[in-house]
């Protein structure tokens, strides 16, 4: 579906190309015959003879194509990336899978620190069996349990569990700036389109006011230079259109790179795209930042991981106690004797002192200054977010005003300049590099309004990452990956 899409918009784009130049080829001609046969024609009073005629006729073909051109995509007003490409990125990605993978790697750190230790089972074997009344012992099997101090596991389950839930929110955030790098990607291709688009008419004009030149030139109207500063313009833009197709190869590399998938795979592009909004006042959205970042949120579960830490460090400098139990195997004794043989049981307590303070003081340190780092990265965090949404925003509001001020001012008295230079110039009163500079500024103007509008938007979605409109659940994800 979506080749089937690009397919159509490149068929579209090259029968508007042709048609444009064979309506230069058909004007040409038209120039040609009017000129040869002496025809003259009357504007505004005055007597127009054929080379005035063909001049009005080609320039103004310019100003009723140009507008046309400039305006013809405007047709379709959508404003999204494909959520077809989110999911799959989101499924494929292998930088992606490999965070998740952390995570729940992580998760499964919980039950190993959050367990007793393993009892310990023994067995002794009396190489000289101790007499007693009942009998010579000759064998023992010991079982033994250490406890650690109370609370000690539930400080360690503790700290281990909030690591994971600081790993699960470094997925998050490797997910949402995945999903913004497919919308800057995406926007990117987008412009490229439009560049590629825009240069391409540029050169069809130029290749009007080439022939437009070349007829004057002809007649001994122009001198050469006029011909020239055509062609010389023409070339630079020619350079200038092998530039975006090498751009747009680099794009689509890097866009596909993202949904690890096939370099060359074909991307849905629309004809236009509107220039997105914010969603929510700016009030709001610093608020949704602050409480719904992922990166915040990562450094609240390290902070309290560290919390439990030193909780942990201080518990494991305690006793630990432990119990026992003991069977004593005994063998018989060759008479008669009441319990004659009977084996022993011992049942045993154990008390496990730490002596040697060093070790769990410096695991105190460590952990106390780990949570400062952490503290420390928490204010960061926030100022690196507060100062990267407003350079996001200075970016919107940037794009917001060339975006009004080429579409609403520029581009509208460019074009009445050009209506006013046209009519002078088909009576031979001005210079034709003017009327060229205006042509080439009015599509100057055009795409740059391009270039804004994908700004724009490139704008909104890195601040719609800021504040995790893209947020996921930890059940949704293992819902999905089951």
């Amino acid at each position: 579906m979506m080749s089937v899409s690009i397919k159509r918009a490149e068929k579209a784009g090259t029968i508007k190309r042709s048609w444009f130049n064979e309506a230069s080829r058909m004007v040409s001609r038209f120039c040609k015959a009017i000129t040869d046969n002496r025809y003259h024609g009357v504007m505004g009073g005055r007597v127009l003879t054929g080379n005035s005629l063909c001049s009005l006729w080609l320039v103004t073909m310019v100003i009723i194509l140009l507008p046309a051109s400039g305006n013809a995509q405007e047709q379709d007003k959508t404003n999204y990336v494909p959520a077809t490409y989110l999911r799959e990125a989101a499924e494929n990605n292998p930088a992606l899978r490999a965070q998740y993978r952390d995570y729940l790697a992580s998760l499964e750190q919980v039950p190993q620190v959050g367990t007793l230790p393993d009892p310990e089972l023994a067995f002794g074997y009396f190489a000289s069996p101790i007499e007693t009344r009942v009998g010579p012992q000759q064998a023992r099997l010991g079982l033994t349990q250490m406890f650690p101090w109370f609370g000690t596991l539930g400080a360690r389950s503790d700290a281990a569990t909030e690591a994971a839930r600081a790993k699960f929110e470094a997925f998050r955030e490797l997910r949402n700036k995945l999903f913004y790098d497919i919308y800057d990607a995406w926007y990117r291709l987008y412009d490229i389109k439009q560049s590629t688009r825009i240069t391409r008419e540029h050169i069809d004009i130029l290749e009007t006011f080439e022939a437009l030149a070349l007829q004057r030139y002809e007649n001994d109207q122009v001198s050469q230079a006029d011909v020239l500063r055509v062609q010389i313009e023409k070339e630079d833009l020619k350079t200038r259109l092998a530039l975006l197709e090498d751009n747009r190869a680099v794009a689509l590399r890097q866009f596909n790179e993202l949904l690890n998938r096939d370099p060359d795979t074909g991307v849905a592009l629309p004809d236009s795209i509107s220039p997105a909004s914010l969603e929510h006042p700016v009030t709001e959205i610093e608020r949704l930042m602050l409480s719904r970042n992922p990166d915040i949120s990562r450094v609240e579960f390290e902070a309290a991981s560290a919390r439990s830490s030193i909780e942990a460090a201080r518990k494991e400098g305690l006793p630990r106690f432990g119990i026992g139990l003991d069977y004593i195997i005994t063998g018989e004794r060759n008479m008669v004797l009441p319990d004659n043989g009977k084996d022993a049981m011992m049942a045993r307590g154990a008390v496990q002192i730490p002596l040697f303070r060093d070790k769990y003081r410096a695991m105190e340190r460590q952990a106390e200054l780990r949570l400062q780092a952490v503290q420390d990265r928490q204010t960061a965090t926030r100022n690196r977010l507060q100062t990267q949404f407003q350079e996001a925003l200075r970016d919107y509001n940037d794009a917001r005003r060339t975006i009004e001020l080429y579409q609403t001012v520029q581009i509208q008295r460019t074009e009445q300049a050009i209506d006013i230079l046209t009519e002078a110039y088909a009576a031979g009163s001005t210079d034709f590099e003017e009327l060229l500079r205006l042509q080439r500024k009015l599509l100057d103007y055009e795409l740059s309004r391009q270039h804004a509008i994908a700004r724009q938007n490139r704008a909104v979605a890195f601040i719609q990452y800021l504040y995790g409109k893209h947020n996921v659940s930890r059940k949704a994800v293992g819902l999905h990956n089951e």
